[in-house]
């Protein structure tokens, strides 16, 4: 196979003829076995921080408002905390109350669904089926280990439409429509990604200024106006220009990286990013595919920003199919047939969707599953300071305990994550400081870590519940509370 691009011109019926039809069917048959698969999977569930944002939802819908200084924890009380994700957060826990758990996994599914549905549609309409179908499934294998019930999950069709709509004008040789960008608008205020579009946008711009069939000067003043107007959409948000800035300031942490979802992609074993990056090695060093410059730069930037951090592989999995296919393949036309199958597997994920209200799964814990844990905790201790693991925070804050740390890390900011770090690095010293300065009355960390060990050793200190989840430690009702705990020897 060679495929090659010389330059973006309109489909001739000659070239459509080639083609088998079929984009709203194949995009329908993926969105739907994806829409299908995650309505009943509880895996979606399994982040701890999918409780806050549910807990934060509740919030906004009883004050009508958006928080501006944290109420949620006891180390960081009344500090300033912008809710970038507010819209996301507010539609999470209107899904909780509208279902509880099962209302989550049913706006996850449909969210899966759709983006899928799109990188289909698109995938399939420039590609061989036999391509398309690759495309596609690397997408879902690659976007697979963020398949959460997060902002971050809500706001992916944006990306897929967002994405889609910029490279199809590009296609055309014009600018996009100026109507798409309340999208943009949206995004900002359902999550940080946005930022992914407004370097979408850009590059594409340049993109189009170095197209040689089309004039500098008029790539320049439609393409920057279209820009302009997205980065001027971002702020239309309660946090206005902070909220542009936020995802800057929030890179520049450092101990962002001892995060697990922000640390670098892991390429020690097989994954569905791994197995993406292969493919492309192998795919450009044969030759077996030619692109414009350009749009190899914007492939090869995403994969670099996937190696830098795991959580960009999502970003990864939707915007590269999106970007390949239309630079492979000319678009063709979509056929009547194909928009009747498409509301027939409709019907169906609607009916799929009825019957998951219908006969709903077993209640489920959030996947936060040290909640045994935490329930065995009386209510006279659940008052008192703690000290937790960071993926125990959300659950805390949900059960209504203001807990040490949770995943808001950009709320604790460098100095609050670096103590966080160095306590769970096993320097005892910093453990000890803490738990005297903010007379930490129990402990919840899970059974395998350090400071889990320390505690067992530590005098004034006793093992109050113990499961393969959480292990709590509770301050001996005779240790002094005026002097500080002393560590036996190590």
């Amino acid at each position: 196979m060679s495929l090659s691009v010389t330059g973006y011109s309109p489909l001739r019926s000659s070239t459509a003829a080639r083609y088998a039809s079929g984009e709203v069917a194949f995009a329908s048959i993926f969105g739907l076995a994806v829409f299908a698969s995650v309505l009943w999977l509880p895996a979606v569930l399994r982040d701890a921080d999918t409780l806050w944002h549910i807990t934060t939802g509740e919030w906004i819908l009883t004050h009508w408002a958006v928080p501006t200084v944290d109420t949620f924890s006891f180390t960081a009380a009344g500090r300033p905390w912008e809710a970038q994700e507010w819209l996301s957060e507010v539609i999470l826990a209107l899904a909780y109350r509208a279902a509880d758990w099962n209302g989550l996994m049913m706006l996850t599914a449909m969210v899966s669904g759709a983006t899928i549905g799109i990188v289909a549609f698109y995938s399939r309409r420039h590609l061989r089926l036999d391509i398309a179908v690759m495309f596609v499934l690397l997408t879902i294998a690659c976007g697979g280990p963020s398949l959460l019930s997060r902002p971050h999950l809500i706001a992916l069709p944006l990306l897929a439409f967002w994405t889609m709509s910029l490279v199809s004008a590009r296609a055309r040789g014009v600018a996009p429509s100026l109507l798409i960008l309340p999208v943009m608008t949206v995004w900002a205020n359902l999550h940080g990604g946005f930022m992914v579009g407004l370097v979408l946008a850009g590059a594409l711009t340049v993109e189009a200024v170095f197209d040689p069939a089309r004039r500098p000067g008029d790539s320049i003043r439609s393409w920057g106006l279209f820009t302009l107007g997205a980065v001027v959409a971002t702020v239309i948000t309660p946090h206005g220009i902070d909220g542009l800035l936020f995802p800057f300031r929030l890179m520049s942490m450092k101990s962002l990286y001892s995060i697990q979802e922000w640390k670098p992609i892991d390429l020690s074993h097989l994954s569905g990013m791994t197995v993406a990056i292969l493919v492309a090695l192998y795919v450009g060093l044969t030759g077996s595919v030619r692109l414009p410059k350009f749009r190899v730069l914007l492939v090869t930037g995403l994969i670099f920003a996937t190696l830098q951090h795991v959580r960009n592989a999502q970003v990864f999995a939707v915007v590269a199919p999106l970007l390949l296919a239309n630079a492979i393949g000319p678009a063709r036309p979509v056929m009547a047939w194909e928009w009747t199958l498409g509301g027939v597997v409709g019907l169906i994920a609607v009916v799929s969707l009825c019957v998951r209200i219908g006969f709903p799964m077993e209640r489920v814990d959030g996947g936060s599953y040290a909640s045994a844990a935490l329930a065995a905790v009386p209510e006279q201790l659940r008052t008192k300071p703690v000290l937790n693991d960071y993926g125990f925070g959300g659950l805390m804050i949900f059960s209504g305990i203001k807990p040490f740390i949770d995943g808001r890390a950009d709320l604790y900011g460098e100095k609050g994550m670096e103590r966080y770090l160095s306590i769970i690095h096993a320097n005892g010293d910093v453990l000890d400081d803490v738990l005297c300065h903010y007379h930490i009355a129990w402990t919840m960390f899970p059974p395998d870590t350090v400071v889990t060990a320390l505690m067992d050793r530590t005098t004034g200190w006793h093992r109050f519940y113990t499961d393969k989840f959480a292990v709590i430690h509770v301050r001996d009702a005779d240790a002094s509370k005026a002097a500080c705990p002393v560590r036996a020897e190590r």
